[in-house]
């Protein structure tokens, strides 16, 4: 296999230091079969019309209490979705790039202090020590751990609620010790809440964004996905959204978030 991967221009080194891998990369398949198998619930997905002066939630255009005609001002859109935090792209595309560009700075620092200081023989330096099949070794255990911390956090509720005023995004788990170690939050017995169906819940994230503080969306219809930046550049919350319920959630979005040109 080594002799393989050098024909293809591979160093037989890091040819070596892949071969040495599989070990690590069982998990990491393993972790993406599970992905592909997994069942995602929807749950709550509705668009409620709000009245102001009966302070109620109302599923039609009309108030159901005072009988006033409600404008489109007084849409919300509430949904929730329950899922593992393996099947969540977003994450796991960030579990894969951090390490990647951590990696990658790591290297071009080493890189340019061995070219100050032998020239030339910099390459040679990279290529010869060691150092490209360890960073290829580490960026495969640093993707295996973290698919591990994900597998172990446990199913995840998000709730979100989009009103004029901005989006609010909940995340619930399943209180255990467990789950909240591999979130890096406190086990605090009296913070647990019991949901509708009594069972118990414990609130891991909260996040709030005002529709004047996000500087610009992007839309993935196809993935059922809005993202909100704030500042331009960083993505400050994902919104999975319901099909069905995309179109009507994405008007409300772009006509809230004016992006200057």
């Amino acid at each position: 296999m080594i002799d393989c991967v050098h024909m293809c221009g591979i160093p037989r080194a890091v040819g070596r230091a892949l071969c040495k891998q599989w070990p690590i990369c069982l998990p990491v398949l393993a972790a993406f079969a599970i992905l592909c198998l997994q069942h995602r619930e929807r749950g709550l997905r509705l668009l409620i019309y709000y009245c102001a002066k009966c302070q109620r939630q109302n599923m039609r255009n009309v108030c159901d209490s005072c009988g006033k005609g409600l404008p489109g001002t007084a849409a919300r859109y509430i949904w929730s979705d329950y899922r593992q935090p393996l099947a969540d792209t977003v994450k796991l595309g960030a579990l894969v790039r951090l390490p990647l560009m951590a990696l990658a700075l790591l290297i071009t620092v080493m890189f340019v202090m061995e070219y100050i200081m032998t020239g030339a023989q910099a390459v040679t330096f990279l290529t010869n020590s060691g150092i490209l099949p360890a960073m290829v070794q580490t960026f495969f255990s640093a993707v295996g751990v973290g698919l591990l911390i994900l597998a172990l956090q446990g199913k995840e509720n998000v709730q979100y609620a989009m009103d004029p005023k901005g989006v609010l995004k909940r995340t619930w788990i399943t209180p255990t010790r467990l789950n909240c170690l591999m979130r890096g939050i406190r086990y605090d017995k009296r913070a647990i809440q019991q949901n509708a169906d009594g069972l118990p819940f414990l609130m891991a994230h909260e996040e709030y964004l005002v529709w004047q503080d996000a500087r610009r969306y992007v839309l993935r219809p196809r993935a059922g996905r809005i993202k909100l930046y704030r500042p331009y550049a960083f993505v400050f919350m994902t919104l999975h959204i319901p099909r069905e319920e995309y179109d009507g959630a994405a008007a409300m979005v772009a006509g809230k978030i004016k992006v200057k040109k």
